[in-house]
Order: C-alpha cells, then sequence, then structure tokens
C-alpha cells in the first residue's frame, strides 16, 4: 500500500481542529447552531490554508447523523463517506479541469432540484472557481442567486478577483489568512509527536518559515524531511534542504552591524563560506530580517505584521529599537543594491563583506545617506572615534618636532622677517638681486632646513574634544573638504590645488608644492585656516587642526638623490633700483597688476605678499614695493583664479 501523506492523514475533522482561521469556523459554528446557514458561500486565501478542509467541514456540521451539529460526532457513516469523499450528497467538482458550461449544466443545473438521498442537505463544493469560463459562470449565476431551500454551494478560490462581480454579490465571502507561524508550530509539534519524528530546536521554524503561512505546504515539508533524515531530523538537513537560513544567523549578524564590528562581519562571512551556504539566498533572509526590524520600528507593534514565533518577538524588538527606523531605511537601501549586484558578481562573497563594511561603518562610505547617519549618531550622542593608524617611523630620519616646539620658534622666524621687510627696502632687494641662484637642493624641490610655521594656535582645551581619522579616509574626503571650502570661498579654496594631506595625530598637515611656497604663505591668514577647520570638521565630522608645510605625503622630503630631477631656472640678472623703473610698453596691464599686488597686501600684508619687479631690459626682482605690478605666475595662481 502507497504511504498516506501527512497532510492527508492529519486533516482537520471539525472545526476546533482547524489552526489559524478562528474568524472564519467561529462564525460558521454559530450559523449552524442557530440554523441561519446560508445558501452560498465564498471562501478565498492562499494555497493550504484550509478553505476546501473547512467545506468538507461545514458538510459534515450539516448532513452529520446526529446534525445539523456545530460539533459532528466524525464517527457515523456520514461523517466517514464525506471525509473518504463517497457521499452521495456532498459533490466535489474540480473547475481547474471542467471549465466549460456543458459540465456545470450537467452536474449542477440538471440535478440541483433532487431531494437529497440520504441528509438533510445537498452540499456542492467548486474548487478553483475562478477557473469557470465565462459561459459557465453565466449559466449558474441563476441557479446560485436562488437555489433550492436544501442545497448550499461553497465556492474555493485562490484568486477571488477573477471571480466576477455578480458571483461575490450572491455569496458570503470568507477571506483565509496566511497561518501564523506560532500555529504551524504547534502543528507540527504535534504531528511529530504523534509519528515518533525526532526534530532538533530551530528546525520547525525554519519549515515554518519556508511554508510562508499554508499548512498544508508545511507538513508536507516535514514529511519530505522525514523521509530523507530517517524521522531524525537536524537543523544543517533542513538548511540544506530547504535553502533556508536559520533566524539565530540572522540575529547574529543584526548584532555585529548595530555594533558596527566590521572585523567580526568579516569573519561571519568566512563561517557562511567554509559551510558552503548559498550566499544570495543568505542575503534574501537577511534583507527579510531587516525589513521585519523596520516594520517593528515604524509600526511599535509587530503583531500580525512579521512573520516570526513569539519567542523571538522580545528580541526582534530590542534590536529594531538598537537599530532605529533611518539606520534600519539605509541598510535596506544597502541590501537592495547587494541583491542586484550579487547576480552578475564575479566574486559573491567580496560583494557581501564590502556591503557589511558599508553598513556598519558609515565613515568608510562617502554617501549623503552615510552622512545623515553619522550626522544622526552624533546628534544622538553616540561617542564615534575614528582611530588613525600612525605611521610607522623610520629609523634613519629624526623625530619631528612637536606643536609646542613649532610654536615657541616660529615667533622669532615671524619677528626676523618682518624686521627684515620692515629695513630699507632697495638696498636689500639690490643685494639679494646679485647673489647667485637659489641652491640646488631648491631647484630639485626640497624643502629648506628651517622651522615651520605655527598655522593656527590651539589650545589643550580645545583638542580634548579633537579626534582622529585614518589616512585612506582623509585622502579620499579632501577632495569634498576643498569643494566645502570653495562654496564658501572660492578664491581661498584656489591656495589648495596640487596640495596633499597626511593625517598626524589629531591635525591635519597640508603639504603644499615647494614652487607654490607663496600659496603656504597667504593659506597661513587666520580666517582662511579657520574656513579650512570648519570644512574639515563638516565633511569627517570631527574637529581637527591644520599645520602647513612645503613637501608632499604630509612629511618633510629627505634630500635623497632619487628626488625627480627639474629644470633649474634662469639666475636673475641684477635689477634697478624700484624708482628708476621704465614703464612697459603697455602700461594698462602693469596698472592693473599693480592694483591687484595692493589688493592682496592689504588682505595679507605686506610681509607675506611676494611679487615681480618688471624693467624695461627683462631683468626680474623680487620685492614687496605696493607700487610694482604684480605678476600671478609667481605665487602659482593664474589670472582666473583670483575671483
Amino acid at each position: 500500500m502507497a504511504h498516506q501523506s501527512l497532510y492527508r492523514k492529519y486533516r482537520p475533522q471539525t472545526f476546533s481542529d482547524v489552526v489559524g482561521q478562528d474568524h472564519i469556523t467561529r462564525t460558521l459554528r454559530n450559523a449552524v447552531q442557530e440554523n441561519a446557514v446560508a445558501h452560498a458561500y465564498l471562501f478565498c486565501g492562499p494555497r493550504g490554508t484550509g478553505k476546501t478542509t473547512t467545506a468538507r467541514i461545514l458538510a459534515k456540521a450539516l448532513d452529520c447523523e446526529k446534525g445539523p451539529t456545530p460539533d459532528p460526532d466524525i464517527a457515523c457513516a456520514a461523517c466517514i463517506e464525506i471525509a473518504e469523499g463517497r457521499h452521495p450528497d456532498v459533490y466535489e467538482l474540480d473547475a481547474a479541469s471542467r471549465t466549460g458550461v456543458d459540465a456545470i449544466r450537467d452536474e449542477i443545473i440538471t440535478k440541483v432540484n433532487y431531494a437529497s438521498t440520504r441528509g438533510g442537505y445537498k452540499i456542492y463544493i467548486i474548487d478553483e472557481v475562478h477557473m469557470l469560463s465565462t459561459s459557465a459562470f453565466n449559466a449558474l449565476l441563476k441557479t446560485l442567486e436562488e437555489p433550492p431551500s436544501h442545497v448550499v454551494f461553497v465556492l474555493c478560490t485562490t484568486h477571488p478577483h477573477k471571480v466576477p462581480e455578480t458571483i461575490h454579490s450572491r455569496c458570503q465571502r470568507f477571506d483565509f489568512r496566511r497561518i501564523g507561524m506560532d500555529d504551524i508550530v504547534g502543528r507540527l509539534e504535534y504531528i511529530a509527536s504523534e509519528e515518533n519524528i525526532t526534530v532538533a530546536d530551530g528546525a520547525l521554524s525554519l519549515i515554518a518559515r519556508h511554508a510562508l503561512g499554508g499548512m498544508r505546504d508545511a507538513i508536507g515539508t516535514l514529511d519530505q524531511l522525514a523521509s530523507f533524515t530517517g524521522s531524525n531530523i537536524a537543523l544543517p538537513d533542513v538548511e540544506g534542504l530547504l535553502g533556508e537560513v536559520d533566524a539565530a544567523r540572522l540575529f547574529e549578524l543584526a548584532d555585529l552591524v548595530t555594533a558596527r564590528d566590521a572585523a567580526a562581519c568579516f569573519a561571519f562571512v568566512a563561517k557562511l563560506a567554509e559551510s558552503g551556504t548559498d550566499l544570495p539566498e543568505f542575503v534574501r533572509a537577511f534583507t527579510g530580517h531587516i525589513r521585519d526590524l523596520y516594520v517593528t520600528a515604524a509600526a511599535g507593534d509587530p503583531t500580525g505584521l512579521v512573520l516570526t514565533t513569539t519567542d523571538s518577538l522580545p528580541r526582534l524588538e530590542d534590536q529594531a529599537t538598537a537599530l532605529g527606523p533611518d539606520r534600519l531605511m539605509r541598510l535596506l537601501d544597502l541590501l537592495g543594491q547587494l541583491t542586484g549586484e550579487m547576480r552578475w558578481a564575479s566574486d559573491q562573497r567580496l560583494a557581501l563583506e564590502v556591503a557589511l563594511v558599508r553598513m556598519s561603518r558609515p565613515e568608510s562610505d562617502l554617501t549623503l545617506e552615510s552622512l545623515a547617519e553619522r550626522l544622526l549618531t552624533l546628534e544622538a550622542g553616540i561617542p564615534v572615534v575614528l582611530e588613525a593608524r600612525a605611521p610607522k617611523a623610520r629609523a634613519a630620519e629624526p623625530a619631528a618636532p612637536t606643536t609646542r616646539e613649532v610654536a615657541q620658534a616660529a615667533p622669532a622666524t615671524v619677528s626676523a622677517e618682518r624686521s627684515e621687510a620692515a629695513g630699507p627696502a632697495k638696498p636689500a632687494r639690490a643685494e639679494h638681486a646679485q647673489q647667485a641662484p637659489r641652491p640646488e637642493a631648491a631647484v630639485q624641490g626640497v624643502t629648506a632646513e628651517k622651522p615651520e610655521l605655527p598655522v593656527s594656535e590651539v589650545t589643550a582645551a580645545e583638542r580634548v574634544h579633537f579626534g582622529t581619522i585614518d589616512r585612506p579616509a582623509l585622502k579620499r574626503a579632501w577632495a569634498d573638504i576643498l569643494r566645502d571650502l570653495k562654496a564658501t570661498s572660492a578664491a581661498k579654496s584656489k591656495l589648495f590645488l596640487n596640495t596633499d594631506v597626511e593625517p598626524d595625530g589629531d591635525t591635519v598637515v597640508v603639504a603644499f608644492n615647494p614652487d607654490f611656497e607663496m600659496n603656504m604663505k597667504i593659506a597661513k591668514s587666520e580666517d582662511t585656516v579657520a574656513l579650512l577647520r570648519s570644512s574639515i570638521e563638516a565633511v569627517l565630522g570631527v574637529k581637527m587642526a591644520v599645520r602647513y608645510q612645503l613637501g608632499r605625503g604630509g612629511v618633510r622630503l629627505p634630500e635623497a638623490e632619487d628626488a625627480p630631477p627639474t629644470v633649474p631656472r634662469a639666475a636673475t640678472a641684477p635689477s634697478r633700483p624700484p624708482e628708476h623703473v621704465e614703464s612697459p610698453v603697455t602700461p594698462e596691464p602693469a596698472a592693473a597688476a599693480g592694483d591687484v599686488g595692493r589688493a592682496l597686501m592689504d588682505v595679507f600684508g605686506s610681509d607675506v605678499v611676494q611679487h615681480t619687479i618688471v624693467s624695461s631690459d627683462g631683468s626680474a626682482d623680487a620685492g614687496t614695493h605696493p607700487d610694482a605690478p604684480f605678476v600671478p605666475e609667481q605665487t602659482g595662481l593664474l589670472d582666473d583664479d583670483l575671483d
């Protein structure tokens, strides 16, 4: 004899056996008890939720030998025959295989007026009624509207929208809901105990989740797993056969993302890969879990909105509270992108790892959503420390001077430069013009060995609130910092073209090209430094000090032999004193350049701005005379940059 499927063996026989449809069974019980049974019912709902089973139980309640009764004894001949499909007064028609009008005419219209054979009622159960043709529906209309008093129609369908409205209006409609996970797990536990099937913890929950609210699918899956494992169902067997992911894994990964533990996320993905888990299927399950968290966070009460067990509900609510709806929305966006990427990704593991890092560390993701998440974190008062990797110190290089040492050496240097500028300017410039060309080291782009000037005075109290940033993040964010600075002051942002940055603890070191030393001197004004620090804080989310220096890479370039060779500049010829400068051929541009020079000196001071005095014989002299024409090439600025 063939093995009887468990879903047929354990089909409900009474209204009390029906699981998860109390709103329907209670109504039908009261209707039978009060002799108020309608002449036509329309049972709608997903597959496996009990539509046909409930129709048969209603037939038992009406034709039971002790009935009509809301509690049929299921032991009399009538109940047994109805359960086996042999009762002469209960007609079951499959509309999917008999869709034409002839079947309706032969099976229903020509026989409906005959009296019942044994019971008090004739019950017509039409399964998948939406498959009937239009002609068949039209032929059924009149009979369905005014059937004999001893006839009851029960129409079952999974697609009620395909049933004509004329049929809807003649029936009482009952909508069968998807069965909850707790009800499915409870029914599976009962069947497993009756069949002596050993089931591991968590396996029944996976089966219930895979069934998507269908009891028949859940029982059929249990039957399949029992045959596959020999009545000893383990959790890996369920995961391998169904492709479902254990809820404990989903909760574990969500905890790692909540804690922003990127390293643990990498280890988690490694375990998934080693166990042979289907990564796209895992991403689908994790997306569903984040969706449940988002619904819980947004709705507050997830009852009836998420598919989970009662035991998992408190943990679901805790995770939803910890993440919050805004961050969960960003996680859903990232998972949606990941789902599309994994279809064509050559390395699905790498795609998953990158997505998890973007979820757990928004500071590494320079998108509007990640910046918004970081701002919300700061507004909530949650401390976020951006760790910076300290560069390894070279043994051959001397230690860099500290900020305090630079600040102590700066006043003497500034005073010396200002006293030199305040002295007799003309003889000093003449002597300077007759000197030999600048050393080869300066020509090669190596900075002179002199102490750096302090850019801004930062007190110890301010540094308490400063943060740090790692080198890759600072490198990526430098372009955004300059764009933010340009939005505030386009002219000042031009000073930082062709610059490089490096982190030094809580300080951003801005390295200028040695050929553009004038840019660095102009950028040392207090308002420029303040704007730059403001842009750094706006983009990175942390306060940091600023230090300028000549040389690339954030450190002083050594006098090495492998420095890139450059063409030495021609030595300048001795120039005449400024009072003997001959007027150029075209005085209007010179006058305009002189205006620019005076304007820059008004803003930045005569001890900072340098320009070139051009004589008629082509000689050049570097000076600070306010009436001399200003040539922007000397500062590395072009005419269109002086906006």
